[in-house]
This record gives C-alpha cells, sequence and structure tokens, in this order.
C-alpha cells in the first residue's frame, strides 16, 4: 500500500527515513573503482507545468517498462494507469476512479509483466487487479476473506515486482507492527474479520500467486536482521492516540541497521543485501543463496563524531519538514496530531541507539538485460546517492557511475531505456526517458 498525497511528503520522508535508520551507508573509499561514462541519451519527456491533462503526474509514480519498450505509469491521484509508447507519445489510458470492474479505487502499487501484462494493486477493491496487454480488464485477485481495517493493513507490502517465471509477484513484505496496527483499528471500529495473511516481514520475500481468486503466499527467503528489543503485543486501543507508543510500535531500529535491499532478474534469480558488508546475495527462486558477489570495501566504523553527525541531520530533517507549506494541506485530524507526533518522532531520533559499522550497500537494482547496479553511500553517512557499480549479465563488475550523475534509474527497460523523474522549483514532476551505452545495461 502506497499513500500518495503531497500534504503527507514531508512527514512521510521524515517517518520512512527514521524507520530505516534515517540512512543506509557506506564508506566509499576502500576499493579502486574503474570509472564509467555517465553520459546517457535522451529518448523523450514527459509531464511537467505545460503537459496535457493525462501528463500532469502527482509525484514520482511507480512506473515500468514492458518488452516492448512502453511505459507503464499510475497515476494514484487520478485513479489510471498511462501508458506511453516507445517514443513518449500516449499509447492508451487504463482505468478510472470507481468501484467497478477495472476501475481503481485507492491504487497504490503496480507490477509490469515483459509481455504488457501488468497487475495493481487496489486498496479499496482489497485485491490485485490484472490487465491484459492491451489495457484489458482480466479479473481481481482478493487478498483474502477479510474485508475490514485488519485485512488491509494485513496485506500491505512494501514492494511488489513480477515475477518472470509465472503468473505470479514477488513481494517485500511490511513491519510487524502493520499487522498489529490492523488488529488495534479492528478493534476500534469493531471489526472481527479476518486480520488477513501477514505474510513475511520486512527483511523477507514472499511470492504472491495470482492463478486463484484469492492471493496465494509463498515464502520465499528472510533477510538477516540485527537482534533487537522487540516490542510489546498487548497493546490497546488507546495507544493509538499516544504518538510515542505509535513511534515505538513503527520502528525500534538503530542508526545504521543494514538496509534491505532487493530486485528480481530476467532468469528469476533475486539479488538482494541484507547486511554491512558489500556481499550481494544471488538466491534461486526457491530462497537458496547461490553466489555471492563482493568487492573490496569494508564498513566504516562508527566513531562518536559520526554519531553527534547523525544525530544533527535528524534535527536538519525535523526542521525542514516542519516549515514544509504543504502540511497545511492535511486534513484537520491529522493537523491536529501532527505537533505530538513530530515531537515523539523527534525525540526518538536523539535518544536512538547505534550499531558500529556504517553499512555499505544503500540500492541493488537489476537491468533488463541482467546486470547488477548496486548503489553506495556518498561522502556522508546520511547521503543516499553515492557511486554506483555496475555489473553485467555475467556477473563481472564493468566499473563504476560516479555521483551526481546519471544516478540510479527509478526503472530499466529494453534497449537500454531508464526512467529518471525530475522536478521543477515548484515539484511539479516529469518523466525523462534515457537511454544506456550498451556497455552499461
Amino acid at each position: 500500500m502506497i499513500v500518495r498525497t503531497r500534504a503527507l511528503t514531508a512527514f512521510t520522508r521524515v517517518s520512512i527515513a527514521l524507520g530505516t535508520g534515517l540512512a543506509v551507508c557506506a564508506h566509499a573509499a576502500a576499493a579502486q573503482d574503474r570509472e564509467l561514462s555517465g553520459d546517457l541519451v535522451e529518448v523523450y519527456r514527459a509531464g511537467g507545468m505545460n503537459a496535457p491533462e493525462w501528463a500532469f503526474f502527482e509525484g514520482r509514480s511507480r512506473a515500468d517498462f514492458d518488452g516492448a519498450g512502453n511505459l507503464h505509469v499510475l497515476d494514484a491521484s487520478a485513479g489510471q494507469v498511462v501508458v506511453l509508447d516507445s517514443e513518449g507519445g500516449l499509447a492508451r489510458i487504463v482505468g478510472r476512479q470507481g468501484e467497478g470492474p477495472g476501475e481503481f479505487n485507492r491504487p497504490g502499487d503496480l507490477a509490469v509483466w515483459r509481455d504488457g501484462r501488468f497487475a495493481v494493486f487496489n486498496l479499496g477493491h482489497a485485491g490485485y487487479q490484472l490487465f491484459t496487454p492491451d489495457g484489458g480488464f482480466e479479473r481481481l485477485v482478493r487478498i483474502g476473506a477479510g474485508q475490514g481495517p485488519g485485512a488491509m493493513f494485513g496485506a500491505t507490502r512494501l514492494a511488489i515486482k513480477p515475477d518472470p517465471l509465472g503468473n505470479a509477484l514477488v513481494a517485500q513484505g511490511a513491519p510487524a507492527a502493520m499487522s498489529r496496527m490492523g488488529s488495534l483499528f479492528g478493534r476500534m471500529l469493531g471489526d472481527a474479520q479476518d486480520s488477513g495473511e501477514a505474510g513475511v516481514d520486512d527483511r523477507g520475500l514472499e511470492r504472491l500467486g495470482l492463478d486463484g481468486d484469492v492471493v496465494s503466499s509463498t515464502p520465499v527467503l528472510q533477510g538477516w536482521r540485527a537482534p533487537r528489543e522487540e516490542v510489546a503485543d498487548d497493546l490497546s486501543v488507546e495507544d493509538l492516540t499516544n504518538p510515542a507508543t505509535m513511534m515505538g510500535m513503527l520502528s525500534n531500529e538503530r542508526y545504521f541497521e543494514p538496509g534491505f535491499h532487493w530486485d528480481v532478474l530476467p532468469d528469476g534469480t533475486i539479488a538482494y543485501s541484507d547486511s554491512s558488508a558489500y556481499a550481494i546475495k544471488l538466491a534461486g527462486p526457491g530462497g537458496e543463496v547461490i553466489d555471492v558477489l563482493t568487492r573490496p570495501i569494508s564498513p566504516e566504523p562508527v566513531t562518536e563524531d559520526i554519531r553527534e553527525d547523525m544525530v544533527a541531520a535528524a534535527r536538519r530533517l525535523f526542521e525542514e519538514a516542519s516549515e514544509d507549506p504543504r502540511l497545511a494541506e492535511m486534513p484537520a485530524r491529522v493537523a491536529a496530531a501532527m505537533p505530538g507526533m513530530m515531537e515523539a518522532m523527534r525525540e526518538a531520533a536523539e535518544n536512538r541507539d547505534f550499531l558500529d559499522e556504517v553499512p555499505v550497500v544503500r540500492e541493488v537494482r537489476a537491468t533488463w538485460d541482467g546486470g547488477l547496479w548496486i548503489q553506495r553511500r556518498g561522502d556522508d553517512p546520511w547521503d543516499d546517492d553515492g557511486p554506483i557499480d555496475v555489473f553485467d549479465a555475467q556477473r563481472e563488475y564493468v566499473g563504476t557511475l560516479a555521483p551526481p550523475a546519471p544516478g540510479m534509474p527509478s526503472a530499466f527497460g529494453p534497449d537500454g531505456l531508464v526512467l529518471y523523474w525530475e522536478t521543477d522549483e515548484l515539484d511539479v514532476p516529469t518523466i525523462v526517458v534515457k537511454r544506456l551505452p550498451e556497455g552499461i545495461r
């Protein structure tokens, strides 16, 4: 489930950053990088201030390519999927807001298969809507028997990607706190329905089968998690109104806990990172690790200076968020709770413990042709946009793209197509599709 509301942008940025340790970073100067050129050829643009109505996207919408080079963009605020052809022209618009078959009621995520089929997770319909390559509505696969708030929280996944081996999705679970919140909301609203299948947690992957009328869940793998003190389960409905308790439910991580970064290669292999080291694990479709990619880059020890700088960076992030004018657009109930929530988040940030090392890997992405792009931290521990190591389809290190350009694409497509989002001074987004040179695809 992905919430896309401009008024919540700053708050969401803060809460996600803190919930994952604010930054997942690594010391960059430990290996000899082979520098690659970051010069990409621009293919087309779509969106921006003067765009036609269909191309006025809100935020960095979920988007992906199919095998013909068509780009599918989930415009959640408009309740539709916009499909652009390989030259940036409008191919079709799929869906509209509503509650009928093929209509969208709070769409949250998108997955596109290479043959052009795509699935949309629809919160209001409590399931995944499947569409044919030409945009025709195929059917709805429900998340489970329950349809109340508990079921909605139980169905939440942090990310979904199409399974190249079948009619299924590979999904990252959500924090266990989401299920606890769902149960609390259900009790508060007098909803005794099934809370839904929680599946794996946010450090694990599962396969969601879409062949039946109801989603089937099969665990695939579980990533490593640093030991921590567990949050108590004996929470009451009153806890939902206590910002400090809510913050304790949502995150009890320490700074520099390794992130869980993953992607699916075209042959179904799963590449993931779950530790502080530069170790990209390659797992078969069943989750068994079959190889590990490494580079001689060691995690940086956490010093007292790093601790002080990290907390100072958290304070700056809160100050920026609290001054965001879009917070004034929030609903009255949310706005009333914001001061207490922000104060609880600030207190949690200042009192959070640290792990002893700054992790190396920031992001793991698979290219269309089966290569891997691995992003490391930048110069500062909180800098997410560090250098990107490129591996080819044979798992050989090709070289490194130095920041700031070109950065990690939002999506990889056929023939070297990649998607980037740009925003102007008013935060109006534009799609920019470029083409990679053959050596780094």
